[in-house]
């Protein structure tokens, strides 16, 4: 004899189970992704903050009653993108501006991609090295999406107090 007993689920708890198991992937999916963007700002807010240091430590390469040594590579009031020949200063590619042997060390250890300095999204980095402090109502680094520092240099001694 024949039974209609069929072991097996139905078409009815197949799609509850999957429709549980996408809702789940997708919450996950969601705080992943948040997770990496925020760690990504991070990263740039890190690499901007470190490459200001090494600018403004290149700076203190010049000695008391000297010019800076940023002089002559302050960019006024347009944005520079970070090129691989324009800060070379703090890459470790430039003569020393005190007179001494050898180069400048290495003062930022970051990633060049095709000749520039480049921030977590592949943007290149722009960045301005001012003479004086920077005024609140300052343009924007180009458009959105786009990483940019500018280095005041407060610390600088201007030059008509340079004897």
């Amino acid at each position: 004899m024949r039974t209609n007993d069929k072991s097996g689920f139905t078409i009815i708890e197949l799609v509850t189970v999957i429709g549980i198991l996408l809702l789940l992937m997708g919450a996950i999916t969601t705080s992943v992704s948040g997770a990496r963007r925020r760690a990504k700002t991070q990263q740039a807010i890190a690499e901007a903050q470190e490459l200001t240091n090494a600018i403004l430590a290149f700076e203190n390469f010049s000695r008391p009653g000297q010019r800076s040594p940023l002089e002559n590579k302050a960019t006024g009031e347009s944005w520079k993108v970070a090129t691989q020949g324009d800060m070379g200063f703090v890459l470790g590619n430039e003569k020393n501006p005190t007179g001494q042997e050898g180069n400048v060390p290495v003062l930022f250890n970051g990633a060049v991609t095709g000749g520039s300095i480049r921030d977590p999204w592949g943007h290149p980095y722009r960045y301005r090295i001012m003479s004086s402090s920077i005024q609140m109502e300052d343009e924007t680094a180009g458009s959105m999406g786009e990483s940019a520092f500018a280095i005041p240099n407060i610390n600088r001694i201007p030059a008509d107090e340079v004897n």
